[in-house]
């Protein structure tokens, strides 16, 4: 196989290769695409309802043990009232005996105070060591300084505060174990509408949070509570958990690591939104519908603001696919999975394009011998006369001109005979080369038959011809001057210009250029010798 051959047959190859590999490729992704994007539809739905009934009946468990306390708050404030007397005085041994039985009972509340309208603690019942205690009157306190109590005292009737979730301190210290605490108040009014101080009940969160921690072990991703400065209260990592109780953890926050996400949940009561972190679901815990004052929800004070629950699947969890927001990434992703099913494409894409580069460059051969001459690599007498054919069709359409030369190598047979036929073959080649060297793109050779040729003129009248022949000439005198050759180049020609485009007619014209040749060719023999 020559080298041009071997070239067209690698540029047909990798064309194929191109286009199969490329064609398949695209049609697998575009199919494995749109499945797998219908895949992900449905899994992305199934894990959005998930997280979404995840953070709902978290809101609802807070939600229903807050209606509770509040519930708890409102019949001690309850209790004062019916046990105040007549000269609005309060029955403090009674009502304590009555809080220690409910302390016992409820088993939840670390303290549950009353605080006259001076500040001074009447009652104050502690459970610890299982059981409920009440405070002597000596060991009882002034809190008139305390938050809680000046952010109770100024609040209506049947009004709630709730304070922000902390971890109780004695002595000025974090208590260990932790103990996280909620405050539950409300103003105390007697029977006649004057203010008797608050019923304060300092909830002990640690069963919540547990039973919260254990409700989101089956998320997708993470749950979060968080207080109403973006910090966690509830965390699967313990040391981000309370680090606003720690001076050097202030800057341990959801709000800090999420910033863009927190300005969205404080902007939301609730809702869902995929960032480039992930995917987030949050509501607010504290709402009209998980507390039992829902005619009138500004009864409800929120100290410190509401907390939120949130649920975080990052791109980095195991469901990190189906909260990638970028479709090139998705796709980048698919790619590296799949990279040996576009391995094996390319693979089979070699082989398919092998064996058509092959078929093409056949079929092509066998065009090409079936229209050119093998030797000289001009157009066959066959092919030769139909693309004279169509060109004369299309002069006429053209009204232009069709010209032809026919042309006989001289002495070819005497080079044969003396010289060999490797000599005549050079002959004959070098007398085609020329002409093909000199005449014009669309212009063409005929191989008539053995030493006989047609030169196709387009859009060119006899004139024309005659002096494109003159530089045909002039190269094949150049040669005989300056190539130490041991035989001349002598061409005789014809030339005659086409009118009409009958096959018939196109045949006389060939044959009077074919008489012009012969009387040329007869002058030349008189004078020259073939051989040097």
């Amino acid at each position: 196989m020559d080298f041009t051959k071997i070239m067209r047959t690698k540029k047909i190859f990798i064309k194929y290769l191109l286009v199969l590999f490329l064609g398949i490729s695209l049609l697998y992704s575009a199919l494995f695409t749109l499945i797998h994007f219908n895949t992900i539809n449905i899994e992305k739905n199934k894990m959005e309802l998930n997280e979404k009934r995840i953070i709902t009946l978290e809101k609802n468990i807070l939600g229903k043990e807050f209606m509770n306390i509040i519930s708890d708050v409102l019949y001690l404030a309850d209790s004062i009232e019916e046990h105040t007397g007549i000269e609005e005085s309060v029955n403090y041994n009674y009502l304590a005996k009555e809080w220690l039985r409910f302390s016992d009972r409820k088993k939840i509340y670390d303290q549950i105070r009353f605080i006259d309208i001076s500040g001074n603690e009447q009652i104050r019942v502690n459970y610890y060591n299982k059981s409920a205690h009440l405070v002597s009157a000596s060991d009882l306190q002034n809190k008139k300084q305390r938050y809680y109590f000046q952010d109770t005292i100024k609040l209506e009737r049947e009004q709630i505060y709730i304070s922000k979730m902390d971890l109780n301190i004695e002595n000025g210290k974090i208590e260990e174990p932790l103990k996280p605490m909620i405050r539950f108040s409300t103003p105390v009014f007697s029977k006649s509408g004057e203010q008797k101080g608050i019923v304060i009940l300092n909830y002990y969160a640690k069963y919540l949070l547990e039973d919260f921690k254990n409700i989101y072990k089956t998320s997708d991703g993470e749950v979060f509570l968080l207080d109403s400065n973006g910090y966690w209260i509830s965390n699967k990592d313990p040391s981000k958990e309370w680090a606003f109780m720690y001076p050097d953890k202030k800057d341990i926050n959801f709000k800090n690591e999420f910033p863009n996400e927190w300005n969205i949940l404080q902007q939301n009561n609730e809702g869902m939104k995929y960032t480039d972190n992930g995917l987030f679901v949050f509501s607010n815990v504290v709402n009209r519908n998980n507390l039992p004052i829902q005619e009138d929800h500004s009864k409800i004070v929120l100290g410190e603001g509401n907390w939120k629950v949130v649920s975080f699947i990052s791109k980095e969890s195991k469901n990190g696919n189906l909260v990638e927001t970028n479709n090139f990434k998705i796709l980048w992703t698919l790619f590296l999975k799949y990279k040996s099913y576009f391995l094996l494409i390319f693979i089979l894409s070699i082989f398919i394009s092998f064996l058509m580069s092959q078929n093409k460059i056949n079929k092509e051969e066998i065009k090409y011998f079936s229209e050119y001459d093998a030797m000289t690599n001009v157009l066959n007498r066959r092919a030769g006369m139909a693309f004279l054919s169509d060109r004369i069709h299309q002069a006429i359409k053209d009204t232009s001109k069709v010209s032809v030369c026919f042309i006989d190598i001289n002495g070819l047979k005497e080079v044969n005979d003396i010289l060999g036929h490797e000599a005549g073959d050079e002959l004959i080649l070098t007398a085609v080369n020329v002409i093909k060297s000199c005449i014009r793109e669309l212009d063409f050779v005929i191989r008539l038959g053995g030493d006989e040729f047609l030169i196709v003129f387009h859009n060119a009248p006899a004139e024309q011809a005659e002096k494109v022949w003159e530089r045909i000439n002039n190269e094949y005198q150049r040669i005989n001057k300056n190539e130490n050759r041991k035989y001349l180049i002598s061409i005789s020609h014809g030339i005659a210009e086409v009118e009409g485009n009958d096959i018939q007619y196109i045949d006389k014209i060939i044959n009077l250029a074919d008489e012009r040749m012969y009387i040329e060719k007869r002058e030349l023999k008189k004078n020259i010798k073939i051989i040097r």
